[in-house]
């Protein structure tokens, strides 16, 4: 009982060294990304507290509430400006880590795997320097919650905490593109569990879907943001379904050793890709009685195809829009590792969740893609 009482609080104090251990010196000085010269800060500083938490930045063309509060909660102290969005934001990980380590998952269900998703969520490859600490970017741990939130276990829930439920697939939609697209996917558990609480979730996951819906067509200016040419089936290939689990480093000296051409890189894409859907739909067979499996694979290719066809470069699928279709193949390999009975495939899948965090410990901070990222700028 001692040693259950006292679990969390060491846990947690150790996500708190990691988050501040990857880059101290954002805690204390400030790194690549500047509060200043971001868009939202500008308008906030220029408008009343109403029109900063409701601003829609035109160019991305949905609506990031989260991002909304902090900045202008920030403006109201200038100087500290910069320190306020960074702890903030380190305070809404912990937040989401908190809620995932307590909550209760038909998936995670027991305290390994919780924990095992959290390390994923802090230190696999897929969660790339480009997002760490940064307000822009905390629409892909929402969009990570949402996905987590589909495995919510209602049996366990009481009226109140039903409500809290679905008032947090509601500000984590309001918070998140990546969030809100997801909404497909709760309504495809009410298709294969036919329950009242199901619809009422998919109704509330639909609700920011729609928002962002009206406000793309509506107020976007960006007009280049569906181009494409075949490069990014490259992109797309390494960085969703190579770098999850053996992150830049091993790929990288391949490809330097083989000295592979475009063609070849291609070729090696497209093979990969067949494979991976081979993979899933052998998947979807044996485990068609398993509907956590499905939901996990369809919110694969749901997201995979959202920021394939959504992602602002023609020739790129990289960096922030990776992070979530990563996340997504990981937990796939959990859920396979749960249910698997052969213990050849058992000890495979053990094997590549293993070298995903071993890698991502690694990458975490000493080889990390993008070093310039979590350097400070003033020392």
């Amino acid at each position: 009982m001692v040693k259950n009482k006292f679990f969390f609080p060491s846990f947690f104090l150790i996500l708190v060294f990691l988050i501040f251990f990857r880059a101290p010196c954002i805690f204390i000085d400030q790194g690549y990304w500047q509060i200043k010269h971001d868009s939202f800060y500008e308008y906030s500083l220029q408008n009343n507290f109403l029109k900063s938490i409701l601003y829609i930045y035109d160019y991305g063309g949905y609506f990031e509430f989260t991002r909304n509060i902090i900045t202008k909660f920030a403006t109201y102290f200038p100087i500290f400006s910069q320190k306020i969005s960074t702890y903030l934001t380190s305070i809404i990980y912990l937040l989401i880590f908190t809620f995932l380590y307590f909550s209760k998952s038909i998936f995670f269900y027991n305290k390994p795997y919780k924990i095992l998703l959290i390390f994923f969520i802090l230190l696999s490859p897929p969660m790339t320097p480009e997002i760490w600490l940064t307000p822009a970017h905390l629409k892909a741990y929402f969009g990570i919650l949402s996905f987590v939130l589909i495995f919510q276990d209602f049996t366990v829930l009481e009226n109140f905490k039903k409500k809290l439920y679905r008032s947090i697939i509601i500000f984590s939609g309001l918070s998140s593109i990546y969030a809100s697209v997801i909404a497909p996917i709760f309504l495809l558990k009410f298709i294969l569990e036919k329950k009242k609480d199901n619809f009422i979730n998919f109704l509330c996951s639909l609700f920011p879907l729609i928002i962002n819906i009206f406000i793309f067509i509506f107020s976007s200016n960006n007009a280049d943001r569906f181009s494409f040419n075949i490069n990014k089936i490259e992109s797309f290939s390494y960085n969703i379904l190579v770098r999850p689990f053996f992150g830049s480093s091993i790929p990288k000296f391949f490809y330097n050793k083989f000295n592979l051409t475009g063609n070849d890189t291609i070729l090696i894409a497209l093979i990969l890709i067949l494979i991976f859907f081979l993979f899933f739909a052998f998947k979807i067979f044996q485990k068609k009685k398993d509907n956590i499996t499905i939901l996990i694979i369809a919110s694969f290719i749901l997201h995979s195809g959202f920021v394939l066809v959504g992602s602002l470069y023609p020739n790129f699928v990289g960096g922030r829009y990776a992070v979530i279709p990563g996340i997504i193949l990981l937990t796939l390999f959990i859920r396979l590792f749960q249910l698997e009975n052969n213990y050849l495939f058992k000890y495979i899948f053990g094997f590549f969740i293993l070298i995903s965090l071993t890698i991502g410990i690694f990458e975490f901070k000493y080889f990390t893609p993008l070093p310039n990222m979590t350097e400070c700028t003033n020392l």
